[in-house]
């Protein structure tokens, strides 16, 4: 085997008997990385960078929604030599204090948006180990935790500079086998096996007056829930364990767009909370980030592409009942956008913003979607 230390592993945390940038296994699926968003009424901005040591592949994405479009910078490079150097293309990441500060730099490029912004947490969530697996093969092991943030600093559109004042955010960092990352690696068997219940997914970081909140869950095409967790922070920090939500949604009429809606939550002595929320700017389309094949090759994350790679993409995301996607993708490839920033009201007159993400699979009869599965 052919190694080289890493600066990394001056620090005594190793897992395996291996340099720190070599996971304890081969799988190709393997990831670590990060996602982070921050935004206002009318502006979204987000990025991912992510570490697919088995492929010798960093990648990610930067961009932002503003004026009724998105644009999306992806870039991919060699991870080897520079595993511990937190860049590639034109982001930077700095971790100024674990779990507390990260500094996000995205340079200049061909979509006329830069930033240099600071994140600061406001509160973290660990999740649920994700554990799925198909004819006896691991799809998806997956560990993340997630946070609501606050973000200052700046961001130039187009050569306008945009002060970001304790802009409203929401980051994560997820690590372990994903399918959808990495090499397609199709899987077969002989014995039929229950199809993917999940119909929706809601997953829903904010931030209400003093209180911190998350939480998500999946539902299947009747409505029935088959998982859920979450948690409040209130504003003494004291934590509040979360037990169920209840959702009640609006959509753009015709359309599975989500415009608005609320949730009530009800933690473990049975008391309940009630929100309320208003879409406040154009969805983001997670396949601008590359994934779910968006890259241009056809591919997702994950892939090797060479030395150092960077494309873009921009589209118009006004239209409810269109699903948008870069010009490379075809109209019936394209599966339209599920981040939402909105406004959010709460308990006692509070009021905040959080961060929605929903996503419909096919059927889900509650809200009175049919139709062939989207997104998985």
């Amino acid at each position: 085997m052919t190694w080289r230390i890493n600066p990394f592993d001056d620090f005594p945390f190793h897992q395996t008997a291996a340099p720190i940038d070599v996971p304890a296994q081969s799988d190709r699926h393997y990831n670590d990385g990060y996602w982070f968003c921050f935004y206002r009424p009318g502006s979204y901005a987000f990025c991912g960078l992510r570490l697919h040591p088995n492929s010798n592949v960093m990648d990610g994405y930067a961009g932002m929604v503003h004026r009724g479009e998105q644009r999306t910078v992806r870039f991919s490079r060699a991870l080897r030599p520079r595993a511990n150097d937190l860049s590639a293309g034109p982001l930077r990441v700095e971790v100024l204090a674990p779990l507390e500060r990260q500094r996000l730099v995205l340079g200049p490029g061909e979509i006329g948006i830069e930033w240099d912004v600071e994140i600061t947490a406001r509160a973290l969530w660990p999740e649920t180990r994700h554990l799925q697996d198909r004819h006896g093969v691991v799809l998806n092991d997956v560990l993340r935790y997630t946070g609501v943030t606050r973000a200052t600093g700046w961001v130039t559109i187009d050569g306008e500079r945009v002060q970001v004042d304790d802009w409203y955010g929401a980051r994560d960092h997820s690590w372990g086998i994903r399918a959808s990352m990495g090499p397609r690696a199709p899987l077969g068997g002989v014995v039929a096996e229950p199809a993917d219940p999940r119909a929706i997914r809601i997953w829903i970081p904010f931030e209400c007056g003093a209180q911190r909140g998350f939480f998500h869950l999946h539902e299947d095409a009747q409505g029935h829930v088959l998982d859920f967790e979450g948690s409040l922070v209130e504003g003494d920090g004291a934590t509040v364990p979360l037990v169920h939500a209840r959702h009640a949604f609006r959509y753009e009429a015709g359309t599975r767009r989500l415009a608005g809606g609320a949730f009530t939550l009800t933690d473990a002595s049975g008391r309940e909370r009630e929100y309320t929320f208003d879409v406040v700017c154009e969805p983001v389309h997670p396949q601008g980030f590359g994934y779910t094949r968006g890259w241009s090759d056809g591919m997702g994350p994950g892939v090797w592409r060479g030395a150092e790679v960077v494309e873009s993409s921009r589209f118009d995301v006004t239209d409810p009942a269109v699903a948008s996607g870069g010009e490379h993708l075809r109209p019936e490839q394209r599966l339209g956008g599920t981040e939402f920033a909105a406004t959010l009201r709460g308990p006692g007159q509070t009021t905040g913003m959080a961060m929605v993400e929903h996503m419909i699979y096919g059927t889900y009869e509650p809200y009175g979607f049919t139709g062939p599965n989207r997104w998985r």
